[in-house]
C-alpha cells in the first residue's frame, strides 16, 4: 500500500473538521449522523447488525457524539460539563431605566444552567448538546443565541421555570444524564461498535498527538506549502507529515493501524493541526488553574510587540503549590486591540475569567517602571485594585530597577561614557573579516542598551584579552595591507586604551557590575521571592559601599598604572606654562603638561563619584516604599530578631483578609526555633514550609502567612523569558499564523513540561477532550 497516496485526499476534508466553526453540507450531516450504517472500515457496524442496546439508548449516545449543526459562537461555556462562573459583578442591562444583571444564586439548583462570559447570556448545557429540533422561543434561547432577559428570569411562567419544565428540556435532560451514567460505567460507544477498531484508531490519533507534542515542544513548525505526501523536498510537506511519515515507517503496528483507517478521517490537515493544537493547550491550561486551585498567586504582566505591530501581553501566575513548592506558570499570551492601561487590565481580567481563576486571589502584581503599568492614577495596578476594591500591592520588578541602576549610575560621568563608547567601537573593529582573521583573545560580546549584563561582559573580555587587544591594534596600525581605514582607526583606538584612566574604569566598571551580577541572576531564578530578593540586593549595596575607601582606590590604581604605563606613548615636547598667569586662577586648560598628581586626582575623584553615584540609586530605588510590607516579610524572616512578630505580620494576613490568631503565632515561634537550634545550618521560609507544613497545619494563620511570603513575586522574568520563546515561535518564515495559533504554540513550548504529559500521562484525558467534538473516528 502506497501511504503517500493514501495520505493525499482527493477532494478537501468537509468543513467540520475545521479549526473554525463553518455550516456542514446536509450530506456530512446525513453521513455523520448515519454513523450506525457507515462501511466497516470505521470500526461501525452495518444497520442491518443487532445492537446489545436498545435504540433508545443508541440515539442518546449518537447525539452526544454528534450534537446539532446550528452552534452558538459562543467559546467560553461547557463542552464536556456546564460551565458556571461566579464574578463579583456581572455587567448590567437597563429594563424599563432599571439596571439588571445575571445573579450567580440561580446557579443553585439548577445543574444544567451554564453562563458566558462574552455573550452576557445563559446557556442550557443539556438543551445546546442534545437537542435536534429547533423551535422559535425560549428553548431557542437557552441552546443557541442564549438567554438575556433578566427581568423575567424567575417568573413562574417564564425564564428558567418555563425552561425546565418543557419536555425538550427534560428530555435533553434524561439523556445528558444517561451519558453521564455511561460514562462513569464504562459503558459508551464502545458497546456499540468493535473494540479492536476503537482501540486501532485511538492508536492512530494518538500517535498523531505524539507528532504534534514533539513539534511544539521543541519549537518547531508544523506546516509546509502543502498538507500532503506529494512532495517531500524542504518547504514541501512540512515536519508534521515529514515526521508522521517517518513513524509510520518505523512503527510496524502503526502502519498496520493506518490500513484501517478511512481516507476521509486521517486527520492530518492543517486545521486538524489547529485542532489537536488547541486541545493540549487547553488541557495545560486546565492543569496550570487546577495546580493553582484555591491558592492565592501573584500576578505579573509584562508586554511585547512582534514583528507584525501586534501587541503580545505575557500573563505568568506565581504561586504556592499543594507541594508547598514556589512555582511560576505562563497562563497565556493575550493581545489587546488598544494600548492604554483600561484596555490592558480588561484583557488581564478577561483571561483570567475565561479559565475560571478567582480575581480575589491576587495577592500581588509585579510589573515594570513604565507609567502604562505603575502609575499611580492611572496604571494598570491603580486601575485593578479600584476594581477589586481591595490593596493589592505593586512591586516594581526589580531586574529592571538594577538596570536603571546601572543606566542612571554609569551615565553620571562623561568619562564613563566614553569608556563604553570606545569598548563598543573596539567590538565593532574586531568584527571586522579583515582582523578578525588575525585576531587571537576571547571575543568581544556587544553592548545591549536594554541589558547591562553586555557591559559586564564586554569589559570583563578586555581584561581578560588586554594583550591580545594591544597586539592587534598595533599590527593593524603599522601593516598595509589592513588598509588605510582601518590602520587609522586602529591608530585611534591604540592611543585611547593607553590613557592611564581606560584601563582604571575598566577595573573599576568590572568591580562593580560583579558585585551586582549575583542579585540579577539570583532574581531571574523561579523560585526567588520578594523577601530574598531585597536581602540579596542589599547585600551588594553594603558590599558597593565598602569601595568607598583609599585602600580599594589605591589598589585598583596600582593594579592599572603599570599596564597603562607600558602602553603610554613617548613624552612629548615639555610646555612651560606662560608667566602671566601667575596669580590667578585657572578654570580651562592653558596646553601645560599635566602631571601624575593631576591624573590621580581626577581618578581619585572619577572613582568615588561613581561609588556614591552607584549606591545613591541602589538606596533610592530599593528604599521599600511601602514600609509596611517590607517589615511584615522581614518578620518573616528566621533570622530576624522580631520572627513572627504578630504586629508586624498582620499587614500580610490583611491583605488576604485571612483571621489571625495570636496564640498559633505564639506556638509556631516557640516550636520553630527550638528546631532551629537542634540543626544546625541557614534557615529560609522556603525550607520552614517544605520540612514542617504537617506541624503548621494545626496553625493555619502561621501557615498561611509563609505561603504569602514566598508568594510574593520580585521580578517579570519569566514573562520576559516567554518573549525569547515567542520569538523562536513567531520566525521570519511563520508570519502567516493567527494569533491564536500563535499564542498555543508558545505556551505549548514554554511550559513544555506539562505538554510532555500530553503525551504520556494524560494522553487519555488528551483523547477524550478531542474526541468530544464531532469526529469521523470514534475514540471510546
Amino acid at each position: 500500500m502506497d501511504l503517500r497516496k493514501w495520505f493525499c485526499p482527493a477532494k478537501p476534508l468537509p468543513s467540520a473538521d475545521s479549526d473554525t466553526p463553518a455550516t456542514t453540507t446536509s450530506s456530512t450531516v446525513s453521513e455523520s449522523r448515519a454513523g450506525l450504517s457507515s462501511d466497516a472500515s470505521t470500526g461501525q457496524p452495518p444497520a442491518s447488525t443487532d445492537l446489545t442496546v436498545t435504540n433508545v439508548n443508541a440515539a442518546i449516545e449518537q447525539q452526544s457524539k454528534n450534537p446539532p449543526s446550528q452552534r452558538t459562537a459562543v467559546d467560553d461555556i461547557g463542552t464536556d460539563s456546564p460551565v458556571q462562573i461566579v464574578l463579583k459583578q456581572y455587567p448590567v442591562t437597563v429594563y424599563s431605566g432599571k439596571g439588571r444583571s445575571f445573579v450567580d444564586k440561580w446557579f443553585h439548583g439548577r445543574e444544567w444552567l451554564e453562563y458566558s462570559v462574552k455573550a452576557d447570556a445563559a446557556f442550557c448545557f443539556c438543551c445546546r448538546m442534545f437537542s435536534i429540533t429547533r423551535k422559535s422561543g425560549t428553548l431557542d434561547a437557552f441552546a443557541s443565541v442564549g438567554y438575556r432577559n433578566w427581568k423575567h428570569a424567575m417568573a413562574k411562567d417564564r425564564g428558567f421555570h418555563k425552561h425546565e419544565n418543557s419536555k425538550d428540556h427534560m428530555s435533553c435532560y434524561a439523556m445528558w444524564k444517561e451519558r453521564e451514567m455511561r460514562r462513569k460505567t464504562g459503558n459508551e460507544v464502545s458497546t456499540l461498535i468493535n473494540a479492536d477498531q476503537l482501540r486501532k484508531n485511538r492508536y492512530y490519533v494518538s500517535s498523531l498527538i505524539d507528532v504534534v507534542g514533539f513539534l511544539v515542544e521543541n519549537q518547531l513548525p508544523l506546516r509546509g506549502k502543502i498538507d500532503a505526501f506529494d512532495d517531500m523536498s524542504e518547504g514541501g510537506s512540512g515536519l508534521f507529515l515529514s515526521m508522521l511519515f517517518y513513524t509510520i515507517q518505523k512503527d510496524p503496528e502503526l502502519a498496520n493501524v493506518v490500513k484501517t483507517i478511512p481516507r476521509n478521517a486521517t486527520y492530518t490537515c492543517h486545521d486538524m493541526q489547529n485542532e489537536l493544537i488547541k486541545t493540549l493547550s487547553s488541557v495545560v491550561t486546565e492543569a496550570i488553574v487546577e495546580e493553582v486551585g484555591d491558592s492565592f498567586y501573584t500576578l505579573k504582566v509584562d508586554g511585547t510587540r512582534d514583528p507584525t505591530g501586534c501587541e503580545n501581553i505575557s500573563i505568568v501566575l506565581r504561586f504556592v503549590n499543594e507541594s508547598y513548592e514556589v512555582t511560576e506558570r505562563l497562563l497565556c499570551i493575550a493581545t489587546a486591540q488598544k494600548g492604554d492601561a483600561q484596555t490592558l487590565t480588561d484583557t488581564v481580567l478577561t483571561e483570567l475569567n475565561k479559565v475560571g481563576l478567582d480575581s480575589s486571589k491576587i495577592l500581588s502584581q509585579v510589573y515594570d517602571g513604565a507609567a502604562l503599568m505603575s502609575g499611580k492614577r492611572g496604571g494598570v495596578q491603580k486601575i485593578l485594585q479600584d476594581r477589586l476594591g481591595r490593596e493589592i500591592p505593586y512591586v516594581h520588578c526589580l531586574n529592571h530597577q538594577l538596570h536603571l541602576v546601572v543606566v542612571h549610575a554609569m551615565s553620571a560621568e562623561t568619562a564613563l561614557l566614553d569608556f563604553f563608547e570606545v569598548c563598543d567601537s573596539l567590538y565593532k573593529f574586531c568584527r571586522k573579516p579583515t582582523v578578525a582573521m588575525h585576531y587571537k583573545g576571547e571575543h568581544l560580546k556587544r553592548l545591549l542598551t536594554q541589558r547591562w549584563t553586555g557591559h559586564l561582559a564586554t569589559v570583563s573580555v578586555i581584561l581578560k584579552s588586554f594583550n591580545d587587544i594591544k597586539a592587534i591594534l598595533t599590527d593593524a596600525d603599522t601593516v598595509l595591507n589592513y588598509g588605510a581605514e582601518t590602520r587609522m582607526e586602529a591608530t585611534g583606538l591604540l592611543r585611547e586604551i593607553s590613557e592611564p584612566s581606560f584601563m582604571f574604569l575598566a577595573n573599576l566598571t568590572h568591580r562593580v557590575l560583579s558585585l551586582l551580577d549575583p542579585p540579577n541572576k539570583l532574581l531571574q531564578r523561579e523560585d526567588t521571592d520578594l523577601l530574598t530578593g531585597l536581602c540579596v540586593v542589599a547585600s551588594a549595596t553594603a558590599c558597593v559601599k565598602k569601595l568607598r575607601c583609599d585602600d580599594e582606590f589605591k589598589q585598583m590604581l596600582d593594579t592599572a598604572t603599570p599596564t597603562s604605563e607600558s602602553l603610554r606613548p613617548g613624552p612629548k615636547r615639555r610646555r612651560i606654562e606662560s608667566t602671566r598667569m601667575d596669580g590667578y586662577i585657572v578654570t580651562e586648560p592653558t596646553g601645560g603638561h599635566r602631571g601624575d598628581d593631576d591624573f590621580e586626582t581626577e581618578l581619585r575623584r572619577l572613582y568615588y563619584n561613581t561609588i556614591d553615584s552607584v549606591v545613591g540609586e541602589l538606596e533610592r530605588r530599593f528604599s521599600e516604599r511601602n514600609s509596611q510590607l517590607a517589615s511584615a516579610l522581614a518578620a518573616l524572616n528566621p533570622e530576624a530578631d522580631n520572627f513572627l512578630d504578630v504586629k508586624a505580620v498582620k499587614h500580610i494576613l490583611d491583605l488576604s483578609q485571612t483571621i489571625m490568631i495570636d496564640a498559633e503565632f505564639e506556638v509556631a515561634k516557640e516550636f520553630l526555633m527550638s528546631q532551629k537550634q537542634a540543626m544546625q545550618g541557614d534557615w529560609t521560609i522556603q525550607h520552614i514550609i517544605s520540612t514542617y507544613h504537617n506541624h503548621l497545619i494545626a496553625m493555619p494563620s502561621v501557615l498561611a502567612a509563609f505561603k504569602h511570603a514566598l508568594t510574593f513575586g520580585a521580578s517579570t522574568a519569566m514573562c520576559e523569558n516567554s518573549f525569547s520563546t515567542l520569538k523562536n515561535v513567531f520566525s521570519e518564515h511563520r508570519r502567516t499564523m493567527l494569533h491564536e495559533r500563535k499564542a498555543r504554540l508558545v505556551q505549548l513550548a514554554f511550559e513544555k513540561d506539562l505538554t510532555r504529559k500530553c503525551t504520556s500521562e494524560w494522553k487519555d484525558r488528551v483523547l477524550r477532550r478531542f474526541s468530544s467534538n464531532t469526529r469521523r473516528l470514534q475514540l471510546f
